[in-house]
């Protein structure tokens, strides 16, 4: 990437935003309508919830800090890169992990971390705004975050910004899909931004995002958002995510507080009714959504094949509504996995405990999807050990700030034993200048720093799997929940 890419003067919010359709137009935040900064002040608690963390976090944010200076250094907006080079997805960067990233920073808001959050946020921005096709605030699955040729020698990509200057999604991988799970996320970590830096821009990117997320109302018998777009970027999806739900309603709540809107109470409301609609009172959890991703399946019926761990834990932390606070008392007693020994791929003798993914995580046989690994049905799932604990946190009931402190404990047991060796970082080849499958040339990750995914591989049963490798969505949920920090509010 040229080192003169810069955003600082790209006109992303209100000159862009008038272009937008109606119903993303009339969304816009106009300067009268901001709050007033002395009187918006942020109470979120910032602290560990254990010293003996400060450590861990102090590394785990190191293991941010080189991800995000692996390609580019100093005031260059830019991406993280969201597994290591072993990965196999090259300098793939999710904007959800992104998203995470910001949000981890701006859960300890220094001078140093704010900083880092707005060269994510200004990378989000540019990417707004210079999309290959569309101008209506979406973002992609994923994007460059460094120089890569894709396998076989097919599209090279020198790195966020292409050559051709629009902002590189990963269409090779099937990544040109926007979801609403990834818009809702990227508008929250934007709006938190702007909730520490009262810089309009910021606040402006939400709202592209929230009035994109509202123009994909669902038509079906649940309602709620559907899922997106696929990867065309343009085929509506059929099916709805309760996860999704609750990211959106979170977003459009913050969006409410922020910009006086009462219509985005309105819509969050749309939301709020999908996700009662997935709530299961017999037994106490919130299903995954609703069916019609594959052909022939039914949008109007309830998805009830797997019960996902993140959509219950979520459902605390981001809807405020006391009635899902059970969902984590099923979450602690069907998805509680001890990893080690056996078939586990951890070091001999470690032992690491926490919760997976999914119920079908903990049953299915046979390889995990994309892999020729076996399924491990013990493996835990680290990020989800960061979702429990924040969860826990936040619900309160006796005894929850004890296992929440546990989960953060096993997630350090595997920071210290599991990951050394990993790198990131790739260098050109210096006959073509490009970079080939092949050519790795990374520099080792900080000893002891970055979450791996997975204490080993595992299938989540929805056609995807997690691998122990190093991961900024993993490590930035730990730096969330070691420090308290909801990103939802």
């Amino acid at each position: 990437m040229p080192a003169t890419f810069s955003v600082t003067s790209v006109p992303v919010s209100r000159r862009r935003l008038l272009a937008l359709p109606a119903a993303a137009a009339a969304a816009t935040v106009t300067a009268g309508a901001l709050p007033d900064p002395a009187s918006a002040s942020s109470d979120r608690p910032r602290h560990l919830v254990d010293p003996t963390l400060s450590g861990p976090v102090a590394r785990a944010y190191r293991y941010l800090d080189v991800v995000q200076d692996a390609y580019l250094k100093g005031a260059e907006p830019r991406l993280l890169q969201s597994y290591n080079n072993e990965s196999g997805l090259m300098t793939a960067a999710f904007v959800y992990d992104n998203a995470l990233a910001m949000l981890a920073y701006l859960a300890n808001p220094s001078v140093a971390n704010v900083r880092r959050a707005r060269l994510i946020g200004d990378a989000f921005l540019w990417i707004q705004a210079n999309d290959e096709a569309f101008s209506d605030g979406r973002v992609r699955q994923a994007y460059a975050a460094g120089p890569m040729q894709f396998y076989g020698g097919g599209a090279y990509f020198p790195g966020l910004k292409r050559e051709d200057g629009k902002a590189a999604f990963l269409w090779p991988y099937g990544f040109g899909g926007s979801s609403v799970g990834d818009m809702a996320w990227t508008g929250l970590a934007l709006a938190q931004l702007y909730v520490d830096t009262r810089i309009p821009r910021y606040l402006d990117g939400a709202v592209a995002l929230g009035g994109w997320i509202a123009q994909h109302e669902s038509g079906y018998a649940n309602g709620g958002y559907h899922g997106g777009l696929q990867a065309d970027g343009v085929t509506p999806q059929k099916w709805c995510s309760t996860e999704h739900n609750i990211d959106t309603y979170a977003l459009f709540t913050l969006l409410a507080k922020l910009t006086r809107d009462r219509r985005w109470t309105h819509r969050a409301t749309v939301a709020a009714g999908f996700v009662r609609n997935m709530w299961n009172p017999a037994d106490r959890f919130l299903w995954t959504g609703t069916l019609g991703g594959n052909p022939g399946e039914d949008p109007n019926l309830i998805n009830t094949g797997n019960i996902p761990e993140d959509v219950q834990t979520w459902a605390v932390l981001g809807m405020g509504d006391k009635r899902y606070d059970a969902s984590l008392d099923w979450v602690t007693g069907n998805l509680w996995n001890t990893d080690g020994g056996g078939t586990t791929q951890l070091p001999e003798g470690v032992r690491v405990s926490g919760v997976t993914y999914s119920s079908q995580a903990k049953s299915l046989t046979g390889p995990v999807s994309g892999s020729d690994l076996p399924n491990n049905r013990n493996a835990v799932w680290l990020e989800g050990n960061g979702h429990a604990a924040l969860a826990l946190l936040t619900r309160k009931d006796t005894g929850d700030r004890g296992i929440a402190k546990r989960l953060l404990g096993e997630t350090v047991v595997a920071q210290r034993k599991v990951g050394a060796g990993q790198t990131v970082g790739r260098t050109t080849d210096p006959q073509d200048g490009k970079l080939s499958e092949g050519n790795w040339n990374g520099t080792a990750l900080p000893d002891k720093s970055g979450i791996v995914a997975a204490t080993s591989a595992f299938d989540t049963g929805f056609a995807f799997g997690y691998f122990q490798r190093q991961h900024v969505g993993a490590t930035s949920w730990f730096l969330m929940a070691a420090q308290n920090f909801n990103p939802y509010t």
